[in-house]
């Protein structure tokens, strides 16, 4: 059983707000769910990147580098 049953996008909303511009979160999981992580970051206009574990390829957990980037809406 896990042991937070917390949404991750309001995780990651509150860690963009609480974030400056070109902060970063450091996220270390599973693949699966690293690319769900990433589509909402993407979503988000964070850059964001999975790495290798620093053990290797061959470990099945992967980690996750996402950078808050500054913007603004258009000016329509």
């Amino acid at each position: 059983m896990p042991l937070c049953l917390c949404d991750i996008t309001n995780i990651l909303l509150e860690m963009d707000r609480i974030l400056r511009p070109e902060g970063t979160a450091i996220i270390r999981d599973t693949v699966d769910v690293l690319t769900k992580v990433q589509a909402i970051t993407k979503r988000m206009r964070w850059e964001s990147r999975i790495m290798d574990h620093e053990d290797g390829p061959f470990n099945p957990e992967k980690v996750l580098m996402a950078v808050k980037t500054y913007w603004t809406a258009d000016a329509s």
